[in-house]
């Protein structure tokens, strides 16, 4: 929507006590976007709500400060650059690919990043992601911004602690720990050591959800 009504769309939400998640990919739509959380933070500083941006695709320098005095929460699909990379080269403007679906800026910026997959756009595996994050590598092997990795550390918190962080979960999903839900998925290998080429390669071999075996290889 046009700005004012942007504005006035994610105000309305913050004083009704929602956490609003604005989707932006574009360059103009991230910044409408980080404009609309700067005026609910300088209306209310403090708050807390940790409002979202989906995707935050595009996003050049400039934005970064605004975006970590605004607290938002910037939720990515890292498996876009293994399934989508190759069109991202082909078709996106050249001045825009250096702030495409960065990750390791954001992160260095102090801004939290949480991961996800939008399926059913791209297959919902979180592996793929994870390797993509770590390795940036498109499906034929071409490397999207190779600057932007982070490590195999970071990209499994960013399904994880930093995903509950985002829907403001962490005291109860995340991580496994006394008291918290006992969510989890036994894998065939550790993310954390396995080369990194290696890591989509990964299969879930159990699934648990609170504390049942749901789901078995």
């Amino acid at each position: 929507p046009p700005l004012p009504e942007l504005k006035r769309m994610v105000l309305d939400c913050h004083r009704a006590g929602f956490q609003v998640a604005i989707h932006a990919v574009e360059r103009d739509s991230v910044a409408a976007a980080v404009s609309a959380l700067e005026d609910v933070t300088r209306r209310y500083p403090g708050a807390g709500r940790r409002h979202r941006i989906e995707h935050c695709s595009v996003c050049p320098p400039p934005l970064f400060e605004r975006l970590k005095r605004t607290g938002a929460v910037i939720v990515t699909q890292p498996p876009f650059v293994y399934y989508s990379g190759e069109r991202y080269l082909a078709t996106v403007p050249a001045d825009q690919q250096p702030w495409l679906y960065r990750i390791k800026s954001h992160m260095d910026n102090g801004l939290v990043v949480a991961a996800g997959s939008d399926s059913p756009v791209v297959p919902d595996n979180p592996l793929t992601g994870i390797y993509a994050a770590v390795t940036r590598k498109t499906e034929s092997g071409q490397t999207l911004l190779p600057e932007e990795r982070v490590t195999a550390e970071q990209a499994l918190a960013m399904y994880t602690t930093n995903a509950a962080y985002a829907s403001s979960e962490e005291d109860s999903k995340g991580s496994i720990a006394p008291g918290k839900l006992a969510d989890m998925v036994v894998l065939s290998g550790n993310p954390l050591t396995t080369p990194p080429e290696e890591v989509k390669d990964i299969r879930v071999e159990m699934t648990i959800i609170n504390g049942e075996v749901v789901w078995e290889a």
